[in-house]
């Protein structure tokens, strides 16, 4: 009973935790607007691929890099549904490719990967946006938790798979860049416990969803080591408080729906940033943590390089049949 009574406390302390951080979120987003702009940057001739590019955030972001004039790759759930999407909100001569891509499923990326390198040699921009947010447990094809499967491991697994050409496309002057989409709420994440990834037990949404984008931003900052003599740099995003379909299993979206239009950055806004951190020469050679155009803070235990390479080897474990 007690231990049961110890669990509900837990979800209440996250919801209560998320609406304040979530609070803060949007007033840092009202008052940096001014520095959330995003400039048009000639980028014909390269490649990118974008995960979730159909609808919501990653559809902005592919409008604006075809504005860029770059080839896109998309890879979504939906092929049909996501070729009806492109041709109703982006131009009928857009470069693009669209792809099946279900990221609960590592055969899936592996297959989207192979199709990709089929046709392209070269490869300028990874954005690993597609994700989930505030799901019910589920233990995906491949044995993990849903959360740490969409948001992160199988956006590993893709960047591990791209990243031989992703090195070769990368310019001393203009490098490839690999942008993770992540999340201000990694600062409420647990200490990620490497032995208990698929706990059921105790499972809060709220925390499993930190979790993934806490290890999104520990990756990209273990990477920007590893890379270092390389011409990948690696980003991730915050991309502010953004009116999606992530929303959709929140406690907010079931009971007020109407407040989220009000608060909420406009997909497009959101979209600004991550295509800043995608082709801004402003930040030709960085990496890091950035949201409205700006550099950002993360948590302090993001930054242990003996978490980090922990994380690395055992994301690595966890996906290297696939990796041959």
């Amino acid at each position: 009973m007690f231990q049961l009574l110890l669990y509900y406390f837990k979800i209440i302390q996250y919801q209560v935790f998320y609406y304040f951080m979530g609070v803060f979120a949007v007033f840092d987003d009202l008052q940096n607007r001014s520095f959330n702009k995003f400039d048009i940057v000639n980028k014909r001739g390269k490649v990118a691929v974008v995960t979730g590019g159909a609808r919501g955030i990653g559809l902005e972001v592919v409008r604006k890099l075809i504005e860029c004039e770059m080839h896109v790759i998309i890879g979504c759930r939906d092929v049909k549904a996501g070729q009806r999407a492109i041709q109703q909100h982006i131009s009928t001569d857009a470069s693009i490719e669209i792809y099946a891509l279900d990221l609960k499923s590592f055969t899936s990326v592996k297959h989207f990967t192979q199709q990709i390198l089929t046709k392209h040699d070269q490869i300028h921009l990874l954005i690993n946006n597609a994700g989930v947010m505030a799901v019910p447990f589920e233990k995906c094809e491949d044995g993990f938790e849903a959360h740490w499967t969409v948001n992160y491991l199988s956006h590993f697994l893709l960047t591990e798979l791209l990243l031989p050409v992703l090195k070769m496309s990368g310019l001393e002057d203009e490098k490839a860049r690999i942008v993770n989409v992540s999340s201000c709420a990694h600062e409420l994440s647990p200490i990620i416990n490497f032995e208990m990834i698929n706990n059921s037990q105790g499972y809060i949404r709220n925390a499993a969803y930190a979790k993934s984008k806490l290890a999104q931003i520990m990756l990209t900052k273990y990477y920007n080591k590893k890379l270092s003599n390389t011409n990948v740099r690696v980003l991730a995003v915050h991309p502010g408080v953004v009116n999606t379909e992530l929303f959709k299993d929140t406690f907010l979206k079931m009971t007020a729906p109407w407040i989220l239009r009000f608060i909420c950055k406009t997909p497009e806004e959101g979209a600004r940033s991550i295509a800043y951190a995608s082709v801004s020469p402003r930040l030709e050679g960085c990496g890091g943590y950035y949201g409205n155009c700006q550099p950002l803070k993360n948590l302090p235990y993001a930054d242990d390089e003996e978490t980090q390479k922990k994380l690395y080897d055992t994301s690595m474990a966890m996906v290297k049949h696939f990796l041959k």
